[in-house]
């Protein structure tokens, strides 16, 4: 029967926690709420070395011999390891690592060669702070298990993990630093306990299997295309959690991949294409992330059979440079493929008002041309007109940069220089469709 705890005040030992039945709570109404989700997780919350150890009560490895007097909280690092051990399961035959589950996780264990994100506190015993941890630093771990990254135990252990999970680990020293140990920071000879927080799991290790293809092997898509599958997958959990420059490493490198073979049949053909373009396309939207729209343009170019995905954010970073038909045709495209697609309507109507602002500034200008009426009257003007157009591009994240319009005389582009320079702004020449085109573009783009 399940061991009942009328409440959390004092505190929930670890024996309790391990009861052979289980235990029940009552709690008030302020601790409910309405979710179900059976391991609640947020990837955002961060726990330090003493929080971490304080959802491991370790007051219950102590003797009870002093009845109902006031004991201090015991920490891992002031308890026997033989006691440990006794509320620990051995997941070795020869019982070198042992294990205590603290929060169960999630899944399946962890495949071998999978890519996987821990937090981790290592400690010896009767020393009074941790020799290796990740929470000082406040970043997890991100390392690949079979690598020979971590001591022998201490994969063994995460092996055994599913995700979300925290667990206890109790490793020998032939599975740990050995007899030999690195003093004077790890003693020979000695048992390790290392507290683990299983954050994530990618199971993209097939990725790494590419390297080890024969020159010949390599242009072989039968061979490859495993691989560069791995690899998108990789890029795509880089993207998630917004680690661009990995992401776009990953898909350079499925690109590159897929660029080297040698195709036998219109079958392969297919699917490289469709891999190719997954790969530019998701490369595109990583560079829109990064706001470098031309390295988005030269992305989706390149995509042999683009989506709408594709013409989207091809759409989106034009309107970006300023290249509004041509940003409106990708998106016409888009529209065409996918009519009820609401980003793809929105990314439209953006344009065109985008382009109706810019075409009324540069209708302002060109009436307030020099040659056109009296000099001295039309000076304030033109420089109006100038100045809402340099505004325009400095307080629109999602505008770089927009053309000087053709045709103005050596004193309006003096002015066009001064107003340029007051708004921080560059005057850069570009070859556009095979003429020169000069911009007002914003600095260090």
């Amino acid at each position: 029967m399940a061991k009942h705890i009328d409440s959390l005040q004092p505190g929930i030992k670890i024996d309790d926690l391990m009861h052979e039945d289980g235990i029940t709570f009552e709690i008030g109404g302020q601790y409910q709420d309405d979710d179900d989700e059976e391991f609640a997780y947020s990837p955002t919350v961060q726990f330090s070395n003493d929080e971490m150890l304080d959802m491991l009560n370790m007051n219950d490895f102590e003797d009870e011999e002093d009845g109902d007097n006031e004991k201090e909280t015991v920490t891992i690092y002031g308890i026997s390891f033989e006691k440990l051990k006794t509320k620990m399961k051995a997941i070795t035959a020869d019982k070198k690592v042992m294990k205590y589950i603290k929060q169960k996780g999630v899944g399946e264990v962890v495949p071998h060669n999978a890519q996987v994100t821990i937090h981790y506190i290592g400690y010896f015993e009767h020393r009074d702070e941790p020799f290796d941890s990740t929470y000082i630093s406040g970043r997890p771990k991100i390392m690949r298990v079979g690598q020979n990254c971590l001591i022998p135990g201490l994969e063994l252990g995460i092996l055994s993990m599913k995700k979300h999970e925290i667990a206890m680990f109790l490793i020998h020293p032939d599975l740990a630093y050995k007899a030999l140990g690195c003093p004077p920071r790890i003693p020979p000879n000695e048992e390790v306990v290392f507290i683990v927080h299983l954050i994530d799991i990618l199971d993209d290790g097939s990725a790494d299997t590419y390297e080890n293809l024969s020159i010949e092997e390599k242009q072989s898509f039968e061979y490859v295309v495993q691989s560069v599958k791995h690899m998108l997958v990789a890029a795509k959990d880089y993207f998630s959690k917004l680690n661009m420059k990995r992401a776009i490493r990953e898909y350079k490198k499925a690109i590159d991949s897929l660029e080297r073979v040698k195709l036998k049949d219109i079958e392969e053909e297919t699917e490289m294409n469709s891999l190719l373009s997954q790969a530019y396309t998701n490369l595109a939207i990583c560079y829109n992330k990064l706001d470098m729209p031309h390295n988005t343009c030269m992305a989706c170019v390149r995509a042999p059979a683009p989506t709408v995905k594709t013409h989207y954010h091809h759409g989106k970073a034009l309107t970006t440079l300023g290249e509004y038909e041509k940003a409106k045709t990708e998106l016409i495209i888009a529209h065409s493929m996918q009519p009820n697609n609401e980003s793809v309507r929105r990314a439209i109507q953006e344009t065109n008002a985008k382009e109706r602002q810019y075409l009324e500034i540069q209708k302002r200008l060109w009436s307030n041309c020099f040659k056109y009426q009296d000099r001295e009257t039309k000076v304030t003007g033109f420089r109006q007109a100038l100045r809402e157009l340099c505004e325009s591009i400095i307080n629109n994240s999602g505008i770089t940069r927009q053309v000087i319009p053709e045709g103005f005389t050596d004193k309006e582009m003096e002015i066009v220089r001064e107003e340029a320079a007051l708004f921080g702004l560059d005057i850069v020449t570009c070859k556009r469709y095979s003429k020169n085109q000069v911009y007002l573009q914003k600095r260090n783009f």
